[in-house]
C-alpha cells in the first residue's frame, strides 16, 4: 500500500514564479502574497537541514517545497485530490483530461433532428431511385389493367391492334399497296391508357406521400420524400401534391422523362426535377 506523500507545513517560501521574493504556502497550494526575501530560518516545527516526506525529492527541504522532482510528483496527484483543492501555482484549475474542449464534436457523428446522435441520412442514388421506380410500375400496373378493363379502354386498343396485324398479313402476301398504318383507334385507346396511368400514378403518390413520405418502391429500398429545406420535417400538402403532379406527367413525356431521371445522377443532393419542382429530396434512411 503506497501512502500520499505528506504537504510542507504553511510558511514563507522561494517564490517558484522567479520573482526573487518569496510566496506563502498555504499548506496546499500556493496563495498571492509576495514579500521580499527574508533572512534565511526554518519554518515553524522543522529545520532547514530536516529531511524532506516522500512526496519530495530529496535532498531538497521545506524551503522549496514544489521544485524539482517533488513538485512534479505533487502535480501528478494533482487528479486525486479532493474537490476544491487548488493545483500548483500557474496551473490551470480544474482542468479535465481526457474530455474534448466543449462545442467540439467529432466529425459525421453531430446531432441531426429526428435521427439523434448518428451518421446523416444520405440522398438516395440513382441506381436506388430506379429500382425503387421499376417496383412502383409493378404495383401500379394491377389499378391501371383493373381501370383499363372497366373502361373498355384496354378492349379497344386490342381490337384495334389485332386489326392491324390482320391488315398487315394480307398486305405481305400481296404487296400490291402500301403498308397499313396503325389505326386511329389503336392511337386513340394508347393515349387513354396513358392518362389512366398517369392519373393512378398521381392518386398512388397522393395517398403514399400523405401517409408514409414515400411509395412502396422508396419503403422497399429504405428512402423517403421529405422537404429539402428541412429534412426533419413532412411534405406538406402543397408539395405532396406538387411533387405528384410533377413526377408522373413528367415521366409520361418520354425524352422529357428520361432527362428528369438522370438529374438524380449528377446533381449534388440527387434531386429529379419534380424535386426541384416540389423543394423535395430523396433521403436513403437505412
Amino acid at each position: 500500500m503506497t501512502n500520499s506523500p505528506q504537504q510542507p507545513p504553511a510558511g514563507w517560501y522561494p517564490d517558484p514564479a522567479g520573482s526573487g521574493g518569496e510566496r506563502f504556502w498555504d499548506g496546499v497550494a500556493w496563495s498571492q502574497s509576495t514579500r521580499d526575501k527574508a533572512a534565511p530560518e526554518a519554518p515553524a516545527g522543522a529545520s532547514p537541514s530536516s529531511a524532506p516526506d516522500a512526496g519530495f525529492a530529496a535532498p531538497q527541504s521545506y524551503a522549496s517545497p514544489p521544485s524539482g522532482h517533488g513538485y512534479a510528483q505533487s502535480q501528478q496527484q494533482y487528479s486525486q485530490q479532493p474537490y476544491g483543492e487548488q493545483p500548483g501555482y500557474g496551473q490551470q484549475p480544474y482542468q479535465q483530461y481526457g474530455q474534448q474542449p466543449y462545442g467540439q464534436q467529432q466529425y459525421g457523428m453531430q446531432a441531426y433532428p429526428g435521427y439523434g446522435a448518428q451518421q446523416l441520412p444520405r440522398p438516395a442514388g440513382f441506381w436506388w431511385r430506379f429500382l425503387g421506380y421499376v417496383i412502383d410500375g409493378f404495383v401500379i400496373m394491377i389499378p391501371n389493367w383493373l381501370i383499363g378493363m372497366m373502361t373498355g379502354v384496354t378492349d379497344r386498343a386490342s381490337g384495334a391492334l389485332e386489326q392491324w396485324f390482320r391488315d398487315l398479313l394480307i398486305w405481305s402476301e400481296s404487296q400490291t399497296a402500301a403498308p397499313p398504318e396503325l389505326p386511329p383507334a389503336f392511337d386513340d385507346a394508347i393515349v387513354q391508357l396513358s392518362i389512366i396511368q398517369v392519373i393512378v400514378w398521381i392518386v398512388y403518390r397522393i395517398l403514399m406521400y400523405a401517409w408514409k413520405s414515400a411509395t412502396v418502391g422508396q419503403l422497399a429500398i429504405g428512402a423517403r420524400t421529405v422537404p429539402a429545406s428541412n429534412p426533419d420535417e413532412k411534405l406538406g400538402w402543397g408539395q405532396i401534391i406538387l411533387r405528384s403532379i410533377a413526377s408522373p406527367v413528367l415521366y409520361a413525356l418520354s425524352l422529357v422523362g428520361i432527362i428528369n431521371g438522370l438529374f438524380a445522377a449528377f446533381t449534388p443532393r440527387k434531386q429529379t426535377i419534380a424535386d426541384y419542382v416540389a423543394r423535395t429530396v430523396v433521403l436513403k434512411v437505412r
